[in-house]
């Protein structure tokens, strides 16, 4: 059956040639050649969930165990033991996501190592400057890089360093009830250092500061991958980024010579 064109209106104008609202909206945009990178390696997108499920379970154990709201302690008189024990698991989970992500800092692929997030060249706080531009409206396009961005690299220095700092106050809570051996020359001296009711202070608000990056992590991503069109959002799940061939021989180069990418 022919397709029929579509007269365009004032309010709506349609280019010659395009038949659809749809592809006046979402024109093609040509790219060049374009290559599919494995950037993300299955070890990385296991951390990821993993601390997406990690940081979700623990959030919702330890806002119970700080504030009881489930009404039912008299018919289950275990149930806040329950929720210490699932905080306690997930939080061990945890240490071990780290030391993961860690462990791939110096054993992962050249997007994954620690020198893609360590800023060490002046083109990297360059690059900063015009991604904040973008984040600002005051540039059209985000800075195009088959990993991370160097803002979003070193937001992540970022939260790994808060996520340090939770899991050395949990585990000092921890070893208080527990009196732990092992715990207690690693952790025993942070008392020492900070009071523990500040410690439990620290515990509970790196929570809210958790939510509020998962929160923007999403926009900023779901921001960049629509501007980008490379295939972001998708590349968390599957590995894979389409990248235009051009941008990569630049990596390629980069990496080459030793300089971060």
């Amino acid at each position: 059956m022919p397709v029929t064109p579509i007269e365009p209106t004032p309010l709506d104008p349609i280019p010659v040639g395009v038949t659809s609202i749809s592809d006046a909206r979402h024109p093609l945009l040509p790219m060049g050649p374009a290559i599919a990178v494995y950037v993300w390696q299955y070890p990385l997108r296991l951390f990821h969930w993993g601390m997406v499920l990690s940081i979700a379970v623990l959030s919702f154990t330890g806002y119970y165990i700080h504030s009881p709201f489930i009404v039912g302690q008299v018919k289950y008189p275990f149930l806040m033991g329950w929720f210490r024990f699932v905080h306690e698991s997930f939080g061990m989970l945890l240490i071990a996501l780290f030391l993961l992500r860690l462990y791939l800092f110096f054993a992962g692929n050249r997007w994954v190592r620690w020198r893609q997030y360590v800023p060490l060249r002046a083109q990297q706080f360059k690059e900063m400057l015009e991604v904040m531009k973008f984040y600002a409206f005051l540039r059209p396009t985000p800075i195009s890089k088959v990993g991370h961005n160097p803002m979003a690299a070193l937001s992540y220095v970022a939260l790994y360093a808060l996520v340090l700092i939770e899991i050395v106050t949990g585990l000092v809570l921890f070893n208080i009830l527990r009196h732990s051996v092992i715990l207690g020359p690693l952790v025993g001296w942070v008392p020492r250092l900070v009071s523990l009711p500040n410690l439990r202070l620290i515990h509970f608000f790196l929570m809210f500061v958790f939510l509020a990056f998962g929160i923007l992590h999403v926009h900023l991503a779901m921001l960049i991958s629509r501007a980008e069109k490379h295939g972001l959002m998708d590349s968390i799940f599957i590995g894979y980024k389409v990248v235009p061939a051009e941008e990569l021989d630049e990596e390629e180069a980069h990496a080459a010579a030793g300089q971060p990418l």
